[in-house]
């Protein structure tokens, strides 16, 4: 679950490094199968750019206001990944 850090002022840092950080964990965990990654509060445009970007649009199960689930699956068994989507 993504909610933070704050991102709905010009100084706080958003969830932009949360959303990387996630993508990568969720492509490099050991057993086949998929991570569930929900993204709260995707109001700011970079930060939905981050997640289509790096969770990826074509994973994303169901977005509700402001709630993405995604569905990432490994990349175990698929030798290494060269980008995200």
């Amino acid at each position: 679950m993504i909610d933070a850090p704050r991102g709905y002022f010009p100084e706080a840092p958003g969830r932009m490094a949360a959303i990387y950080t996630a993508a990568v964990m969720a492509r490099g965990r050991t057993h086949h199968g998929v991570t569930h990654v929900f993204l709260h509060d995707v109001n700011r445009r970079v930060e939905r750019v981050y997640a289509e970007e790096f969770l990826c649009k074509k994973y994303l199960v169901k977005a509700v206001g402001r709630l993405w689930h995604f569905e990432i699956p490994s990349f175990v068994g698929n030798g290494n990944f060269t980008s995200f989507c």
